[in-house]
């Protein structure tokens, strides 16, 4: 079993795993053609993103490893390429970051630098969280907090935790707070992460996928309906259904996952608490904001959105 999720290659993480289900061109919204899953670096080379379209749903690439003074510090050379190519040949895609966390400035640090350096189209972000600094002070998990609310306070995007089966169990790593898991388990048996619904599941280094030369990180998707919303276009607005008045209505229903605002346009940065499908909630107003959005505004001031496929009435 191993307590990494990527290969080192001439001394550094060549984390390669692509969310393959293929796609049409020119669309990051097509139906699937393949099966596989998986991520690519600039370890896999120039890739041929066309042929690899047909192999692939999703890819998730890299964008950079530790930060400046680490041993294995480097910006991925392929970054950009890569995300313009995955995004011509309509093959969705999110973006990640493997961690060298030494401090929690050096947590707040590596996140501002990675969402900087990200690619507008990118759906999520993942935070490649499998090394253990030797001179780390505290646990993981508070650089793991520092990280999280950094991105949060920059985007309104998925953020993921990926991290292997031993690692995660062994710093105690508490995915709850982040929008999905990715454990790697380079084995024929699922994986297991105490208090943790695995999400997707990185289950071998030896993979192919058209159009890449040599292996590539391959992955089962575990709960299809959280690996699919990592990767839902929330970009436009123009097509939701919304409640528009809150006459006669004594509270909502959360029908899928939603968070709070502490404003009605959902910026950046004024997110809040994250609300669970079936939980019920009292509302006192509900308003229109600028972008012809409907917003529920809740008894505690904050808001949530009154789009119909998030949430009801009663």
């Amino acid at each position: 079993m191993k307590i990494t999720l990527h290969k080192f290659v001439a001394g550094a993480a060549a984390f390669a795993a692509v969310l393959a289900v293929g796609v049409s061109l020119n669309t990051t919204t097509a139906n699937a053609a393949g099966n596989k899953v998986a991520d690519v670096s600039q370890y896999q080379g120039n890739i041929n993103w066309t042929k690899a379209s047909k192999d692939l749903k999703y890819a998730i690439i890299r964008v950079q490893h530790g930060s400046k003074g680490d041993a294995g510090y480097m910006v991925d050379s392929k970054r950009n390429v890569n995300a313009n190519g995955a995004y011509k040949a309509g093959v969705p895609f999110g973006q990640y970051m493997f961690a060298e966390f030494t401090s929690v400035k050096d947590a707040q640090q590596e996140a501002k630098d990675f969402y900087k350096r990200s690619n507008s189209h990118t759906k999520f972000f993942v935070l490649d969280e499998e090394k253990r600094m030797p001179s780390a002070k505290s646990s993981e998990q508070t650089y793991v907090n520092a990280w999280l609310k950094t991105m949060r306070s920059l985007t309104d995007k998925p953020l993921i935790m990926y991290a292997g089966e031993y690692y995660a169990n062994s710093h105690n790593l508490n995915f709850s707070k982040f929008d999905g898991s990715w454990i790697a388990k380079y084995s024929s048996t699922k994986p297991k992460v105490s208090g943790t619904s695995i999400d997707l599941w990185q289950y071998t280094s030896s993979g192919r996928v058209s159009g890449i030369s040599g292996n590539v990180d391959l992955n089962k998707i575990q709960n299809s309906s959280v690996v699919k919303s990592w990767f839902a276009d929330t970009s436009s607005h123009s097509t939701a259904s919304y409640y528009s008045s809150i006459s006669g209505v004594k509270g909502i229903k959360i029908k899928k996952a939603v968070y709070e605002y502490n404003n009605i346009l959902f910026t950046n940065g004024q997110r809040s608490t994250k609300l669970a499908a079936g939980k019920t909630l009292a509302v006192k107003g509900i308003t229109k904001n600028s972008k012809d959005a409907y917003r529920f505004q809740l008894t505690n001031g904050k808001y949530v959105t009154a789009n119909k496929a998030y949430v009801s009435t009663y």
